[in-house]
């Protein structure tokens, strides 16, 4: 592994792997993986939530700039760069469940199980 790959690992993704197994919103990519990763189950999500069709897109949106934010840290070049790029992903973290709070509205809470429920699974199939 190389300094910079190292030092990325430590800033970008050390957070994201500290994140609770049970519960992984927001500071993990779970829209991206969701939307561009498993599309498949973007869509069950939506179906078993019963999404309006702009709520879905609202969350499709924010996959685009979840995704965005998370191919930054490929362009980091120092320690600088690393930290600066922590706190703007920390605020698009904030911004993220914000406004999935906002488009879901009473099915927020909902949204929230089903993403821990569908998360344990992906981390149970990882393990085998």
């Amino acid at each position: 592994m190389t300094f910079r790959s190292a030092l990325l690992f430590a800033l970008l993704l050390a957070p994201a792997a500290a994140t609770s197994v049970q519960d992984p919103w927001p500071t993990s990519e779970v829209l991206t993986r969701l939307f561009v990763v498993r599309p498949a189950d973007g869509a069950r999500l939506v179906r078993e939530l019963g999404l309006t069709p702009a709520q879905a897109a609202e969350l499709r949106r924010m996959a685009g700039s979840e995704r965005r934010y998370g191919q930054a840290g490929r362009q980091v070049l120092g320690r600088a760069e690393a930290q600066h790029l922590n706190v703007k992903l920390a605020e698009m973290r904030t911004e993220k469940d914000r406004k999935t709070r906002l488009a879901l509205a009473a099915r927020y809470p909902a949204f929230r199980d089903w993403v821990r429920g569908w998360w344990a699974g992906e981390v149970s199939r990882s393990r085998q």
